[in-house]
């Protein structure tokens, strides 16, 4: 005789370990997060006349734990691939640095959190060489997912000034 109550259980318990098991594919997508870009008063006016944007550039990486170093790159890091460049409009302004999937493999090597370094550049539309000189973030992903981090640009040379607002 069949209990009616097994299948719904059966599928209910399926459903959760199927949850259980894509929980680690789900995190290893949670790596968007913001950033809050400044401009001093000379950057932004520059980048307005020359009619310039900017490209927010980004890189994932780890420390290897025991075993692993063998993956590092040359600076002794677990790498998650290419730096990823973020193009934006040549203004001041809170930007949304895109999720991306980290490779499990790699995760899987890492001592520690994963870690994200981000720089800002002009996208060199209007001169070969970069205009700006900005303030960097280079730390454990959850920080810079925990709120936006504001990074000041100046003009390459400019003597520290006041940013203008967002």
């Amino acid at each position: 005789m069949e209990t009616p109550r097994c299948r719904p259980a059966g599928a209910a318990l399926l459903a959760l370990g199927l949850a259980v098991l894509a929980a680690p594919a789900a995190a290893q997508e949670d790596t968007g997060f913001e950033v809050n870009i400044v401009l001093s008063a000379k950057a932004a006016a520059t980048l307005a006349a020359r009619h310039e944007a900017m490209v927010i550039m980004v890189d994932y990486y780890g420390w290897p734990k025991k075993g692993s170093q063998k993956h590092a790159d040359e600076m002794g890091q677990i790498g998650f691939g290419p730096s990823r460049d973020i193009p934006i409009p040549g203004i001041a302004g809170r930007y949304a640095v895109p999720a991306v999937r980290l490779d499990p493999q790699h995760l899987g090597w890492l001592e520690g959190p994963v870690q994200v370094n981000v720089n800002i550049a002009s996208a060199r539309k209007s001169s070969d060489d970069n205009l700006l000189d900005c303030d960097i973030i280079d730390g454990p992903l959850a920080e810079a997912r925990q709120a936006p981090k504001t990074l000041a640009c100046k003009l390459i040379g400019e003597a520290t000034g006041t940013p203008a607002k967002p």
